[in-house]
């Protein structure tokens, strides 16, 4: 598939998933798996990919999901006192809230879906690595906010925007992992 057509098709079952709050961790999960694929360049089909990335990690992913639940009630709470008590006493909780559920969704469920290791391991390093790497995790947030503007001024980028947000993240993470040594570099093709 070209670049649009695959930005696409995961903007759409990533969206999909996160419309179901239950099904947001694991639609994230077979997401990122789609974008990785495309990135490393895997020739296998998007539905074979989805389907396979939804069996082995489901379990694991709807767990560390449904950790966002209690974390997003406490950001919509903070958000509803805005009125009552102005935005310079609540901007630090909506921050510190900002920043774990950006953490959970573009550290930990990518590392489910990457590498084996029990929930709890998961999600430690997941928080471990957006922490240790403000670099990445300030240069998405940067990112997300651009996308939340194209987004909220042309609402047809909704369709594209989060799938190109997903395949560049997927390409700094796998860069990051094998610069890092936790993953192997995919070896290059043999030219004949």
């Amino acid at each position: 598939m070209d670049l649009l057509a695959s930005a696409i098709l995961i903007s759409l079952l990533w969206l999909l998933s996160l419309g179901l709050v239950v099904t947001a961790g694991a639609g994230t999960v077979v997401a990122y798996e789609l974008c990785r694929r495309y990135v490393l360049g895997k020739d296998a089909g998007p539905w074979a990919i989805a389907s396979k990335a939804w069996r082995q990690s489901w379990r694991q992913a709807t767990l560390v999901g449904l950790l966002a639940v209690p974390v997003a009630a406490a950001g919509i709470f903070a958000l509803s006192a805005v009125p009552v008590l102005g935005l310079g006493q609540v901007i630090v909780p909506i921050l510190v809230v900002a920043l774990f559920l950006v953490l959970l969704l573009f550290w930990c469920l990518p590392l489910v879906a990457r590498f084996t290791n029990p929930t709890w391991r998961q999600v430690r390093n997941g928080l471990t690595l957006g922490l240790t790497t403000p670099s990445l995790t300030f240069l998405l947030a940067i990112a997300l906010i651009l996308t939340g503007v194209v987004v909220w001024n042309f609402i047809p980028a909704v369709f594209v925007a989060p799938g190109l947000i997903l395949l560049w993240w997927c390409s700094l993470l796998e860069r990051n992992f094998v610069t890092r040594g936790y993953v192997q570099p995919e070896p290059e093709e043999a030219e004949i």
